[in-house]
C-alpha cells in the first residue's frame, strides 16, 4: 500500500486488509513523505502484520511502489491503493485461484466504484476474465483495476517492478508481464475503487499521452522490425472521428497482423479480432463508395469474425455512395 497524504481514507483501506479471511499476510505500507497525519493514522493500528516504511522525502508513486522489489517477503504481492477498500474474502479467493493455475502471473477482479465519501455510486468496472483477450487488449489499453491486483512476487522482480513513469506505471508493468505470462481477472467484485474528481489538467493530459505512447512504442519495437512512418497515436486515438485515413490504418494494421503471426507475441485470434472490429468502424465512417471492398481487404478481414449484418451494411454503404455519384 503506497500512501501519500492519505489520512482521510487510509483507515478503511487498512481495516479492510486486517479483516481478510485469509490471515497469513504482511501489510507493507510505504509512506511517500506525507505532510498530513498519515503516519500517525498508520501507527494507531497495533497489528504485528503491519510494517511501515517511510521514504526520506516525496519520491513519487513509481519509486514508492517499487520499494516492494526489496521489501516484499511473500510468494504473492497484492496491491491496494490507500483510498480503496478490499472485500473481506479478496485475498482468500485470489490465493486459491493461483493455487490451481500455476502459469498465472497476474490476477485482478472487477470493482465497485465509490465516491469520495465511500458510497457506492451504482457504477461498476467490469473486465474480461479471458487470459488471451486480456493479453491482446493490453496492446492498446490497461485491462486491470490496480487495487485488485495480486501477482507472483518472482515475476514482479523479474521484470524490474514498475517502470519509471510519472503516470500509468501499472499499465506499463502489466503490458510487460502479459508478453511473457498468463494474466487474468476474476469475474467477481473484490474491491471498492474510489473515484475522485476526474477533471484532468491540460499539463497532465500531455504527460498521460506521452507515457501511453512510450508504453505502445515499447511493445511495437518488440513486434515490428520497422514502425510505419505514421504517428503511433493512430493506435491510441478513438477510431471514430479520427483524422487518419483508411490507407494509414490499413498500413499499420496489416503490419501488426503479419508480424504477430510470425513472432506470436500476442494471441492471434484475439488481437486480430480487435483490429477487425476497429477496421469495420473505420470503413463504415470513411469508406464511402469503397466501403465494401475495403472491408473485405486481407489480412484484416476474416470470415470467422464477420457477421451477416456487417457484410450487408458495408455493401449497402458502397451502393448508396455509388448511386449518389451516378446522379
Amino acid at each position: 500500500m503506497a500512501a501519500y497524504n492519505a489520512a482521510p481514507y487510509i483507515t478503511k483501506a487498512i481495516q479492510s486488509i486486517l479483516n481478510q479471511t485469509f490471515r497469513d499476510f504482511e501489510l507493507l505500507i510505504v509512506d511517500d513523505g506525507s505532510t498530513d497525519n498519515t503516519v500517525d493514522v498508520v501507527n494507531s493500528f497495533h497489528d504485528p502484520r503491519i510494517r511501515l516504511i517511510k521514504n526520506e522525502s516525496n519520491k513519487g508513486l513509481g519509486f514508492t511502489r517499487n520499494v516492494a522489489l526489496k521489501e516484499a517477503e511473500g510468494e504473492f504481492l497484492a496491491i491496494l491503493d490507500s483510498d480503496d477498500i478490499a472485500s473481506a474474502n479478496r485475498l482468500e479467493k485470489q490465493v486459491r485461484h493461483f493455487s490451481t493455475n500455476p502459469k498465472l502471473a497476474v490476477l485482478g477482479s472487477c470493482a465497485h466504484i465509490i465516491d469520495k465519501n465511500g458510497n457506492r455510486t451504482g457504477k461498476n468496472i467490469e473486465l474480461s476474465n479471458h487470459s488471451d483477450q486480456l493479453c491482446a487488449t493490453l496492446f492498446f489499453s490497461n485491462t486491470f483495476v490496480h487495487s485488485s491486483i495480486m501477482m507472483r512476487t518472482s515475476v514482479f522482480r523479474e521484470v524490474g517492478g514498475y517502470p519509471n513513469y510519472p503516470v500509468a506505471q501499472d499499465y506499463a508493468l502489466f503490458a510487460r508481464i502479459g508478453l511473457k505470462y498468463e494474466v487474468g481477472n476474476l469475474p467477481e467484485y473484490l474491491v471498492d475503487y474510489r473515484m475522485h474528481d476526474t477533471n484532468i489538467s491540460l499539463r497532465k493530459k500531455i504527460v498521460v499521452e506521452q507515457v501511453l505512447q512510450d508504453i505502445l512504442l515499447y511493445q511495437l519495437n518488440l513486434l515490428l522490425p520497422r514502425i510505419p512512418p505514421i504517428s503511433t497515436n493512430i493506435l491510441l486515438d478513438p477510431v471514430m472521428g479520427s483524422k487518419y485515413t483508411t490507407n494509414e490504418y490499413y498500413t499499420f494494421y496489416r503490419e501488426i497482423i503479419i508480424q504477430n503471426r510470425k513472432k506470436r507475441l500476442y494471441p492471434k485470434r484475439e488481437l486480430e479480432q480487435i483490429l477487425f472490429e476497429n477496421w469495420y468502424a473505420i470503413v463504415i465512417e470513411k469508406g464511402k463508395a469503397k466501403t465494401f471492398p475495403l472491408f473485405l481487404k486481407g489480412p484484416i478481414f476474416n470470415w470467422k469474425y464477420a457477421t451477416g449484418k456487417q457484410l450487408r451494411r458495408t455493401f449497402k454503404k458502397s451502393i448508396k455512395h455509388l448511386l449518389k455519384l451516378a446522379k
